[in-house]
């Protein structure tokens, strides 16, 4: 009977920690996602760029310009473990070298902007309301919309807004759950995401844009591993041509990776290949 009433008990316990887990994920998935807070703001004066804000003042981001008329504008979301003033630096000269402007909009509780608090509703709805402030601010140019990492889910997300001319997905998930699962996969991270509303699903919200994406992964990528990207380019339809693999490309440096070849893979005039030099 004791040994019965002891079994039960370790049950009872194992049971406890294991809803107190989901609960935590839970409740603290933004947290875990948006880690702005976490990050140190960028020292004032230090590389300035321009800021780009909305009629009403708002601070919406970096902005990058070319020597001359831009021919695009590329607006670019970054990783969560990123803020655009450092990524400007980092991402923004292949774009410059095409005579693109580059825009680079900040995250609700990152940097400049960390004392609001993101949620997933907030920041789709922001990152929406800043494409939609750049289309107004340059109405007669064609967008391009980019991300990387969460930027990818988060460009998957708000860029049919904005009818964009090319969208750019670098180390990208088809589902942010799917991911979630290979971290924790004795956690019904599914159902946690639907409840919550949070999952970042860029299939279905890219659906009938595939001629306009190219997607770029990283095969040693151990963040989020190029079976995400793949699947995502498969359940689009994305045609192979827009498909790049970096061999050697780890998550964080993923840019690094990335040769002349490519880059004009990605900028080459209605998607045509390039030929390789």
């Amino acid at each position: 009977m004791r040994l019965k009433l002891w079994i039960l008990s370790l049950l009872g316990l194992a049971a406890a920690i294991y809803i107190g887990i989901c609960a935590y994920l839970l409740i603290n998935q933004n947290r875990l996602l948006y880690v702005g807070i976490k990050l140190p703001p960028h020292a004032p004066g230090a590389a300035p760029l321009p800021a780009l804000r909305a009629p009403n003042g708002r601070f919406l981001g970096w902005l990058v310009s070319p020597p001359g008329p831009a021919k695009a504008t590329v607006v670019f979301f970054h990783g969560n473990d990123s803020q655009a003033w450092g990524v400007a630096h980092d991402y923004a000269s292949p774009f410059l070298a095409q005579g693109d402007r580059v825009i680079f909009p900040e995250y609700p509780g990152y940097d400049m902007r960390r004392v609001e608090h993101p949620n997933h509703n907030f920041v789709i709805r922001d990152a929406r309301q800043t494409l939609q402030a750049i289309r107004k601010t340059y109405p007669n140019q064609p967008i391009w919309v980019a991300g990387d990492s969460l930027g990818a889910g988060i460009a998957a997300q708000v860029a049919a807004s904005v009818d964009p001319q090319r969208i750019l997905l670098f180390v990208p998930w088809d589902r942010m759950s799917d991911v979630a699962a290979e971290r924790y996969p004795y956690v019904p991270v599914h159902f946690l995401l639907w409840a919550d509303g949070t999952d970042y699903n860029s299939c279905s919200a890219l659906a009938g844009l595939q001629k306009r994406i190219f997607v770029v992964y990283a095969k040693q990528d151990t963040v989020i591993p190029a079976p995400q990207a793949l699947a995502l380019a498969k359940c689009l339809g994305v045609p192979d041509s827009h498909v790049l693999m970096l061999p050697k490309g780890q998550h964080a440096a993923w840019y690094k990776h990335m040769t002349a070849h490519d880059w004009a893979v990605l900028f080459a005039p209605n998607g045509d290949l390039p030929p390789h030099s």
